[in-house]
């Protein structure tokens, strides 16, 4: 009589609660003569069995969708992908180039120098004129002179060296020698002479610029034993302005 209800529950598809939560419910041992199916073994969440009627039991979740992973050949060891890795640095050209600079300053400049020159310590002044040419490479303050003098005590031809202290900026100040020839209007005939200077330039674009500068000039005579430095000095005040092309 007792396992009447026990039988109808089954029939029906329901399981009777058991006696005890943790304990087996009736005849939940296998191979028992008389037992009733609809049971399974369970784990709380502090990991003690409890049994559960099967038939009531909550389907298994479905298992999740696996998503494309990295192919096989770009994982690490172990199947782990590789790690991440910093883009290699870029470095910026050192030295400027064509393509990398379109407006790369210009090489070959004309510089016009009007200006008033003295050959005796300052007790008389003629008005000078000077035109020279500048070479100077893509970068750096070195430029290759040429340059012609005239004026009415004083002609001079000289090649020599300019170098501007600073090769970037509006303000850049400058020294420069040169070795030529001169040739006097007390002394007809050239000889060798040889100038220093100083001055600054100051650029208004990148490729035109107003210059000012102080030049001295010490000449050379012919004598019975060669050439002999002169007595005679020249110095010169120049504003003018340059361009590069």
């Amino acid at each position: 009589m007792l396992l009447a209800p026990i039988v109808l529950l089954a029939v029906l598809g329901q399981c009777p609660d058991p006696p005890s939560r943790y304990g087996p419910p009736p005849c939940a041992a296998a191979n028992v003569p008389g037992c009733l199916p609809g049971y399974r073994r369970s784990l709380d969440a502090h990991g003690r069995t409890v049994y559960v009627c099967a038939a009531n039991a909550s389907p298994a979740p479905a298992p999740a969708p696996q998503l494309p992973g990295p192919p096989t050949s770009e994982l690490g060891a172990g199947g782990a992908p590789p790690p991440p890795y910093a883009p290699a640095p870029q470095y910026a050209a050192r030295y400027p180039t064509a393509a990398a600079d379109p407006g790369r300053r210009g090489m070959l400049g004309l510089v016009l120098m009007p200006g008033a020159s003295t050959v005796d310590r300052g007790h008389t002044g003629d008005a000078t004129g000077a035109v020279a040419l500048e070479l100077r490479g893509p970068v750096g303050g070195a430029r290759l002179r040429f340059g012609y003098e005239f004026s009415r005590e004083v002609h001079a031809a000289e090649a020599g060296l300019k170098y501007d202290f600073f090769d970037r900026g509006q303000i850049r100040p400058f020294l420069a020698i040169g070795v030529g020839g001169a040739s006097l209007a007390q002394d007809p005939g050239w000889s060798p002479s040889g100038s220093i200077s100083a001055g600054l330039d100051l650029y208004v674009v990148r490729d035109i610029f107003a210059t000012i500068e102080v030049k001295r000039r010490a000449f050379t005579h012919d004598t019975r034993d060669g050439f002999d430095i002169s007595s005679v000095h020249q110095t010169s005040v120049f504003a003018g302005v340059g361009f590069y092309f």
